[in-house]
């Protein structure tokens, strides 16, 4: 029974009951349940290491979000994109079929966990990162368990995450223990799609049943990661990405939250820190060339790489390639001639904006930070219910009896918080994404807005109250409510269970919302 890493130096970073206390009013008490129950258990004792554990979980400054899909889906090249640095490996390489944890350091090296429990340091690679060769790591790519990446810098406050880097699901047969762990110790999970298919919605059930029962529209978010090849790689990629990204949002309602299309080598060289004042140079000479021989070179990468008329040397094409890829060149020769001379910086403004990211970031804010306070805390919430559960079948001495009782109850009780009863959604969008649960589109809508919303507002599908309007606003959420609960009440009378079952679920949550919202 664990909580993903728990020791003080695991992926988190140095953090425990004596670091700043969580942060958000369920985590703040869940941690105080902890709290209440640790002096009365027998020291080092499961239940004892379980709340333990909870607590230095809680105490971490952000969430984890794990990155996965299929196999080279893009996984690494997005997480490069969102730590802003390329620290994990990319391409086809035995340590892309790592778990790599990334996490901020006194010096750039790596932790390298071996399946015999060992554990050492290596350097990584210089300016820091994964290296390609897994020699490098000291040991048999088969004896290493997982990896930890430790980067100087500091934690960007702009980025209140842990990310976890997960290998391929085609990789041996599926995932094996130490990436579904990975993936069970998240908050929240990226799904990266290069081409979605009907595979993707078989993948996404598949880590739903085997890594983490949580991980549905409740908290994750997939993403469409290379835009530049949809089509026949030519041309204006994005009104054909953006009517894939909502075709695949309908198609695996349920399973995640919507798809967001990101240019992901545009976005890890836009967000990091290899573009030099010398690749605008290349660019801007890049510019010089004939619109229509540029646009013939890059037809693909091969082309463009071999165009011995062309303005670059061999060096300069295979550099801008390497960083920008066909459709990253193309966009940013069109802001050389539409900005002039613009340097280094804004061109990386603009290679940002072309490449999509800022959106996904803005829906991770959204989806996942914004939600950060219930996704953590419902998490630990099932790490007590199984300490509880544990004790119970062990028997114990009669304090701490008492203290598992008192556990117990208070856990249920701040289950009743709206925030938490959403959990309780879960099996309810997995059961309409396999088609077990049929709703009409209003009620869908209604079910995603209460499994995913993130104020009472938001559960509602109501917009946000603006200042000053307070009480009016308290009544139309509570009259929005109390018609909600009216029409999920109606559902329960109906002939299937499954939809008998959830909809009871969906009402009382409603109903707490009414209780909540209702003026005073």
């Amino acid at each position: 029974m664990t909580f993903g890493p728990t020791d003080p130096t695991g992926p988190a970073g140095p953090t425990g009951p004596a670091a700043a206390g969580p942060a958000g009013e369920l985590c703040g008490r869940v941690d105080a349940l902890c709290r209440a129950a640790a002096p009365h258990l027998p020291p080092g004792g499961p239940v004892a290491s379980a709340l333990a554990a909870v607590r230095l979980r809680l105490a971490e400054p952000g969430l984890r979000i794990a990155v996965g899909g299929r196999m080279n889906a893009g996984k690494s090249t997005l997480v490069n994109a969102l730590l802003g640095r390329r620290l994990a490996a990319t391409g086809a390489t035995e340590c892309t079929t790592l778990v790599a944890w990334f996490r901020d350091g006194v010096q750039n090296r790596l932790e390298v966990r071996r399946t015999d429990g060992r554990r050492y340091h290596v350097p990584g690679r210089p300016g820091g990162g994964i290296p390609r060769d897994v020699t490098l790591l000291g040991s048999p790519r088969e004896e290493i368990e997982e990896i930890v990446v430790e980067t100087t810098g500091g934690r960007d406050p702009h980025r209140p995450w842990t990310l976890v880097d997960t290998p391929g699901m085609d990789t041996l047969s599926g995932l094996d223990a130490v990436a579904l762990r990975a993936l069970g110790a998240a908050d929240a999970l990226l799904y990266v799609m290069p081409h979605p298919g009907a595979g993707d919605a078989e993948a996404l059930e598949a880590l739903r049943r085997q890594a983490h029962d949580r991980m549905t529209a409740l908290n994750v978010v997939g993403v469409l990661s290379r835009v530049d090849e949809l089509g026949d790689g030519t041309g204006d990629p994005w009104p054909r990405a953006r009517r894939v990204a909502a075709t695949y949002t309908a198609r695996l309602t349920g399973l995640l939250s919507g798809v967001v299309p990101v240019a992901g080598l545009l976005a890890q060289t836009a967000l990091g820190e290899d573009f030099t004042e010398t690749d605008a140079a290349l660019l801007g000479r890049l510019a010089t060339a004939p619109r229509e021989d540029l646009g013939r070179a890059l037809y693909s990468p091969h082309e463009f790489l071999h165009w011995p008329d062309g303005p670059l040397d061999e060096s300069g094409r295979a550099r801008v390639m390497d960083l920008l890829g066909c459709y990253g060149i193309g966009a940013a020769v069109h802001a050389v001639h539409t900005l002039g001379d613009p340097g280094a910086r804004a061109l990386l403004a603009a290679l940002r904006e072309a490449s999509g990211v800022d959106a996904l970031v803005d829906e991770i804010r959204r989806r996942f930070v914004a939600a950060a306070d219930r996704l953590r805390a419902a998490a630990a919430l099932g790490l007590l219910d199984e300490a509880a559960r544990t004790a119970l079948g062990e028997g114990a001495p009669a304090p701490a009896a008492r203290a598992l009782d008192d556990l117990r109850a208070g856990v249920a009780a701040l289950r009743r918080h709206p925030l938490l009863r959403q959990t309780e959604l879960a099996p309810a969008l997995a059961d309409f994404a396999a088609g077990r649960l049929r709703l009409s589109e209003a009620d869908t809508r209604s079910l995603l807005s209460l499994a995913t919303g993130t104020t009472t507002a938001a559960c509602l599908g109501l917009p946000e109250a603006a200042p000053g309007t307070t009480a009016s606003a308290r009544a139309h959420a509570a009259r929005t409510a109390a018609e909600a609960a009216t029409r999920w009440r109606r559902l329960e009378a109906g002939p299937s269970p499954v939809l008998r079952r959830h909809a009871r679920t969906a009402r009382e949550l409603c109903e707490e919302l009414y209780f909540r919202a209702a003026p005073p």
